[in-house]
């Protein structure tokens, strides 16, 4: 361990994470050593600090402009410190990365109090990132000593490691906790929010697998808050063994589907130690909100009364085929007490709904459907937007009542052809003429889709039993793709969800590239050598071929009848800078969770 000593209450602990004993350049966590040893606290058991999170930009060497006004409000709140959760670049292959530092030590160098980051998956993908995030920052995991407290940073970003804290990490987090026995508060931070049980809709998810071994490490010490980021929003997570889980990454863009309601807002944490007691404010530019101002509670209400208490059948439609059918909306009532509402329809041009709005007595421990007949003739009409139910759920615990706002769950349907045995993956698609095609056509916030000769798309798939096969054809009247890792998605690019997979296929200045975002008990976030994949450019014309082994897969085996759900985004960057994409399904943009998808079927 590399120990920095210090003056009076303060005392800086530096683990052993392969730092060198002395750098070309001091780093974040040296500097603000160096500020903590020239203003010590003048009362160790009083004292502000503040906590940000996932401020990366869109923009590789630039800053958000509300991160940037934060930084204005931080050198007038003037606290002891700000640490970040987090995504403090936007990240991308290595040999990126310098410049990105570079602009980011240069805005932040307006701040006039110490600053202290954990790493984030955008700041670390691999060996190369990581030794520039100690180069400019420090080490991935330390502990810092600051009047009556221990701060501990942890790396949920290890190189290698899955969704958890890898055992050897949390040794040292016991030897570290051990050997702090004086302190009266403790504070955890880190990136990804592994303490959760519940995604960001308030889906259950495996704590017990994500977080145990570090909440078993922690009892018995006087951990006061866990802060992490990741997702882009404010959540209150709650108490658990006497700890407080907070979610904090609102200094940078949004989450791109979530609402206010929902915790989507640019905001930080003004926390105050006094003592042994530990409280915050939430703060936005010009508000303060209570700490409960969305908790774990409330967005598990939210997602379970417009997930399951109030459901619409899923309406299949194969591509090319008009809709003429009944549609059953149920409305579930748990509780012991019956409520009335209302359902109503918004509708759109080429579809009708009968009846537009309908009565309903929710019954106490019970429920009702209500039935409509939706109709659109022309099948060129049976595709988004689509008509959207309403309702106000007449019973909340834990706030107002939730309004209910869901589009009709159209879901297109595709067969999967068996893949011929001469198919090879060389993006001549020559092969793929008896497979069913799907077109790409809904295109990004204010791009027009009828000029097909700047983008247009088309996609297919292919199997047997040892691959899914997956081709694009694509118009595109210029390529423009100087990036390389997890930001390629910015320039052209395909971005191809299937089931709980999100791949990205890119012709790089190097060649082609497979990039991995997510998937099932593997490493994601990391660029991917086991898919097969060709790119070729003929004139405007861009051609994408991928072969994804059976194995990455899982859970859908290669066998005829498996049903898959998928996704596509055909990214777009033009040498002008504008930047737009089409879709296979509108709302592709966002993070996997919310994607909608078609459903395809292996025949």
């Amino acid at each position: 361990m590399k120990r920095h000593a210090g003056i009076g209450a303060l005392a800086v602990l530096l683990a052993a994470c392969g730092l060198a004993a002395a750098n070309a350049r001091a780093t974040a966590l040296e500097k603000a050593t160096e500020q903590f040893r020239a203003n010590s606290p003048i009362c160790g058991d009083s004292f502000d600090f503040i906590v940000i999170g996932d401020n990366q930009n869109y923009v590789p060497t630039d800053q958000p402009e509300c991160f940037k006004q934060m930084l204005r409000e931080f050198n007038i709140l003037q606290p002891s410190f700000v640490i970040d959760v987090g995504d403090i670049i936007l990240g991308g292959a290595a040999e990126g990365l310098p410049e990105q530092w570079e602009a980011f030590e240069r805005i932040t160098g307006v701040l006039k109090v110490p600053f202290l980051s954990a790493p984030g998956n955008h700041d670390i993908s691999d060996e190369a990132s990581e030794k520039l995030w100690m180069q400019h920052m420090g080490p991935t995991r330390y502990t810092v000593r600051y009047g009556n407290s221990l701060f501990v940073v942890l790396d949920s970003e290890e190189v290698g490691a899955l969704e958890r804290i890898p055992d050897a990490q949390v040794d040292w987090l016991k030897r570290e906790l051990k050997a702090a026995a004086d302190v009266k508060n403790i504070f955890l931070f880190l990136h990804q929010p592994l303490f959760t049980d519940t995604d960001e809709l308030g889906k259950p998810m495996d704590w017990e697998g994500r977080w145990s071994n570090v909440a078993e490490a922690i009892k018995g010490y006087p951990v006061r808050a866990c802060f992490a980021g990741h997702i882009h929003c404010y959540r209150d997570i709650g108490v658990r063994d006497g700890v407080h889980y907070v979610i904090t990454g609102g200094a940078g863009v949004g989450s791109g589907g979530a609402t206010e309601e929902e915790g989507d807002f640019n905001h930080y944490l003004l926390v105050r130690v006094r003592g042994d007691q530990v409280g915050w404010s939430v703060i936005r530019q010009g508000n303060v909100l209570p700490t409960d101002v969305v908790t774990s509670r409330r967005m598990a209400e939210m997602y379970t009364v417009r997930h399951e208490l109030v459901s619409c059948e899923e309406v299949d439609v194969p591509y090319g085929a008009p809709l003429d059918r009944d549609v059953i909306v149920t409305v579930q009532n748990p509780h012991d007490k019956a409520f009335d509402g209302k359902l109503s329809w918004e509708t759109v041009p080429g579809w009708t709904v009968t009846p537009p709005e309908a009565a309903y007595t929710a019954p106490a421990k019970g429920g009702v459907p209500v039935a409509f007949r939706i109709v659109a003739n022309d099948p060129a009409q049976v595709r988004y937007p689509v008509p959207r139910y309403n309702t106000a759920y007449g019973i909340a615990e834990y706030g107002p009542p939730v309004t209910v706002s869901v589009d009709l769950p159209l879901t297109p349907t595709m067969d999967v052809q068996r893949a011929p045995a001469s198919l090879k993956i060389d993006a001549n698609l020559s092969e793929w003429a008896g497979a069913v095609w799907a077109p790409v056509p809904y295109p990004s916030e204010g791009f027009d889709a009828a000029k097909t000769d700047d983008l247009s798309s088309r996609m297919s798939l292919l199997w047997d039993e040892q691959y899914l096969y997956f081709a694009t054809e694509t118009t595109d009247n210029e390529h423009v793709q100087p990036f390389a890792g997890d930001i390629v998605w910015s320039a052209d690019n395909i971005e191809f969800f299937i089931d709980d997979w999100h791949w990205g296929f890119t012709l790089t200045r190097k060649g082609a590239e497979t990039f991995l975002y997510e998937g099932v008990d593997v490493s994601a976030e990391t660029v991917n050598a086991d898919v097969k994949l060709a790119v070729r450019r003929d004139g405007a014309i861009t051609r994408y071929e991928a072969a994804i082994p059976a194995a990455l897969m899982k859970p859908a085996p290669m066998k005829a009848g498996t049903e898959c759900r998928v996704c596509m985004i055909m990214n777009d960057l033009d040498n002008t800078g504008e930047r737009h994409w089409l879709e296979l399904m509108p709302g592709a943009g966002l993070d996997n969770a919310r994607v909608r998808k078609i459903r395809v079927t292996l025949k």
